[in-house]
């Protein structure tokens, strides 16, 4: 029989898609206006016979009005020491009342009209397959909403097809 060691996720998760502890930046467009937020929830997998991206967006947020208007978005992976205000401010801010990328001091690029972070050192550019809202009957484990659903602002989990990753 085999002996197996266990080992905590964290110390083989490398590379920029491992979506532990580090904020990424969703980009995406509205109306010709690009908007971008920071998050730290999302993930890299394969499903549907596709590779995708996961990211997660509360429902209030300007930024799910953009995915449900574009169906593309960006992942830009950044250096979290060097933009850590830049980060910090693009989820504190809500791009419905401001150009949240000029006060983050950031600059934009396209790639085949999807917007991206032109300061990443990676990227990943999607289109949305699927998305579906987190409801509160579908938590097994309670003590989520407790802890971040108290006001029923919940997540829409957005599925993307990824189509191309972008490498510095």
């Amino acid at each position: 029989m085999h002996v197996f060691q266990p080992v905590n996720p964290e110390d083989i998760e490398n590379g920029p898609y491992r979506f532990v502890g580090e904020k990424i930046i969703i980009t995406s467009l509205k109306d010709g206006k690009v908007n971008a937020v920071s998050a730290e929830w999302g993930g890299v997998g394969y499903v549907w016979n596709k590779r995708v991206t996961f990211i997660f967006v509360r429902k209030s947020r300007y930024t799910r009005e953009c995915l449900d208007e574009s169906g593309e978005y960006s992942i830009s992976f950044m250096d979290q020491e060097a933009y850590r205000g830049a980060l910090k401010y693009l989820g504190m801010v809500s791009g419905r009342d401001e150009n949240k990328l000029a006060g983050a001091r950031l600059n934009v690029n396209y790639d085949d009209g999807i917007p991206f972070i032109d300061e990443a050192k990676e990227v990943i550019t999607c289109k949305v397959i699927y998305k579906q809202g987190f409801e509160k009957d579908c938590f097994v484990d309670k003590e989520i909403i407790e802890k971040l659903y108290k006001d029923e602002d919940y997540h829409i989990l957005y599925t993307g097809e990824i189509n191309k990753i972008l490498l510095r």
